[in-house]
């Protein structure tokens, strides 16, 4: 009777905890359609002031779908602080504490996604593209950007950069459980995997893959170089630990020899 008694108190703390995430992404998404318009000009590139729709819904159904997108990412991202928090009671010390540090970087990596890196990323992307746009020479042609689709291509982009967090945690804890001369003489084959995943992640064609597979491919040099100069660094630091003596069978003091 006590093992149900905890159990239904243990539901219903979880049902309160994620009707709290569901009435945060309801409430983010009210907000974020009054300030729709303002939303909309804070992910435009430098130079770019107007966009061409060619249906009578597309505005609506634009808005509806970005302020839909702002509040889920919102949304789970409070869903998530709850579970936490209703399982930090039953793990262990170093469980809790891994898992608050994974918690508090996934954090701040997104806040800083949606604040320098993504805006600075769309910059970058429209001052190649829309170059050749409009030095398109063979024939005049006018470049008209229109609302769905940009916020289509902002999508993917958003899912392509949100990606690498997930990537780069997984990364680190395969390679603590594994030894690091697999991960040097096997680059190759982890240069092909980060290939495959851009052409599942992006449309069929080689330059969304080279933009997806390239950054996996450089987080996993720089993830390999930071383990192997941080074995170099741990064992620098047990060379010039002092030399501890100890008892031999007589109970007299000895200095352990070290190997160099």
């Amino acid at each position: 009777m006590k093992k149900l008694q905890h159990s239904i108190y243990y539901l219903e703390e979880l049902n309160y905890r994620m009707a709290y995430a569901a009435f945060g992404t309801a409430l983010l998404f009210f907000t974020s359609y009054t300030y729709k318009q303002s939303l909309i000009f804070a992910f435009l590139p430098v130079g770019l002031s107007y966009f061409v729709t060619t249906g009578l819904t597309e505005i609506f159904l634009t808005y509806i779908k970005l302020c839909t997108i702002l509040s889920l990412g919102f949304g789970i991202g409070i869903a998530i602080v709850q579970m936490y928090l209703f399982l930090r009671p039953g793990l262990y010390s170093y469980e809790a504490k891994k898992s608050f540090n994974i918690l508090l970087a996934s954090i701040f990596f997104y806040i800083s996604l949606y604040t320098y890196i993504l805006p600075a990323t769309i910059n970058v992307f429209w001052r190649i593209f829309s170059t050749y746009s409009q030095n398109f020479t063979p024939i005049d042609l006018t470049f008209e950007p229109k609302l769905a689709d940009y916020l289509e291509q902002l999508q993917q982009l958003s899912h392509v950069l949100s990606f690498i967090f997930p990537c780069l945690v997984l990364l680190n804890q395969l390679q603590a459980l594994t030894q690091r001369h697999i991960w040097v003489k096997y680059r190759r084959i982890f240069y092909l995997i980060g290939f495959s995943i851009g052409a599942l992640l992006t449309p069929p064609d080689i330059m969304s893959q080279i933009l997806v597979g390239t950054p996996l491919i450089i987080l996993y040099e720089v993830q390999t170089s930071f383990w192997v100069l941080h074995k170099e660094y741990h064992n620098q630091l047990l060379i010039r630990q002092p030399v501890k003596p100890y008892k031999d069978t007589n109970g007299k003091k000895k200095q352990c020899q070290r190997e160099w």
